[in-house]
């Protein structure tokens, strides 16, 4: 039976870590799903956790030589056989229901572009849900929320069209942030779904913190943001928007752009950049931050706090947003 859903799994040297995504992707409760896995020539035991899930009816591809995570991204979605697809990171994992509640969705709705989760972001032991939408919402509504920070989409949360993903693709080598470049595109193609209920699990902190994203120079990061808030402002004109929405959408995208250039500031000394490193980004970066006050701020922590204070200062914030959003 051709599969309906492709859980994608690119993989490379997380032994330690890809069990828990296969078996979160085998533990579906649909069965219209196929599990294929990419290992990018990983190094350590990643070959030995997965030779016991090929006779589990998992597709398993093996790179030769490590190429680059955008085009590892590729080589699943051309070996996708489903009629939809999601990426699932080697360190993420999805609830047994993700699969049948999305398709149920599609079902419904199947003019929708793409449908997102409900999802908890790990910052360690804290889970934060993401802040979501309605059931349906038209494109432009969805990405104007997204930059006024009200709707949160992780790659493991969004399922989409594999034929718009081919369309689309392949993901250029020089974006970082492959999830984003596909589904901001997806907006314009219709109405955008969602199932509120958290069904997948992003991991943005671990004690390893090796996420790759952190490891983005601030600004290549910042260069990337404002691309894609460009292109989102000029799909918005060619798509119609009225004057007052693009006012709206150009403030939200000035202010995204500016906050996740600062938060990138903290992670990456996080992460272990030194302080003069981060000092000679920001010199690139201050003309995307601007007089932003609250990415002001967050980019003065990341220039002048030990890397141990901020960590700490994000996991405190975290578990004040954990906090704060359960109350809702």
């Amino acid at each position: 039976m051709t599969p309906r859903l492709t859980i994608a799994i690119p993989t490379l040297n997380r032994a330690e870590l890809l069990g828990r995504a296969i078996e979160s992707a085998l533990a579906q409760t649909s069965h219209e799903v196929e599990v294929i896995v990419s290992d990018n020539a990983s190094t350590d035991k990643t070959p030995e956790i997965l030779a016991p899930y090929a006779a589990r009816g998992v597709r398993i591809f093996r790179q030769p030589n490590t190429i680059p995570a955008s085009q590892n991204g590729t080589f699943l979605m051309r070996e996708a056989r489903g009629e939809f697809f999601v990426g699932l990171s080697d360190d993420d994992y999805l609830e047994p229901e993700f699969a049948a509640k999305v398709l149920a969705l599609y079902d419904r709705h199947p003019e929708l572009s793409f449908v997102y989760t409900g999802c908890a972001v790990h910052y360690e032991e804290i889970q934060v849900p993401a802040l979501v939408g309605p059931e349906v919402e038209p494109g432009l509504d969805f990405l104007l929320g997204h930059y006024e920070d009200k709707r949160e989409l992780s790659w493991c949360a969004c399922v989409t069209r594999l034929r718009h993903l081919r369309a689309l693709g392949p993901q250029p080598d020089d974006r970082i942030v492959g999830d984003m470049f596909f589904w901001t595109k997806m907006a314009f193609l219709g109405p955008v779904g969602c199932v509120p209920e958290v069904l997948s699990h992003y991991i943005l902190l671990r004690a390893q913190n090796d996420n790759i994203s952190h490891g983005t120079s601030p600004v290549v990061w910042t260069r990337e943001a404002h691309l894609l808030a460009d292109e989102v402002m000029d799909g918005a004109r060619k798509a119609g928007a009225s004057a007052e929405y693009l006012t709206r959408l150009d403030k939200a995208c000035r202010q995204h752009v500016a906050r996740s250039a600062a938060n990138q500031f903290v992670w990456t000394r996080i992460r272990g950049a030194s302080a003069a490193k981060a000092l000679q980004w920001s010199f690139e970066c201050l003309p995307f931050i601007g007089l932003d006050l609250r990415a002001l701020s967050r980019l003065g922590a990341g220039l002048l706090m030990p890397r141990g204070v901020l960590r700490q200062l994000l996991l405190r914030g975290a578990e004040k947003q954990r906090t704060t959003r359960r109350s809702l």
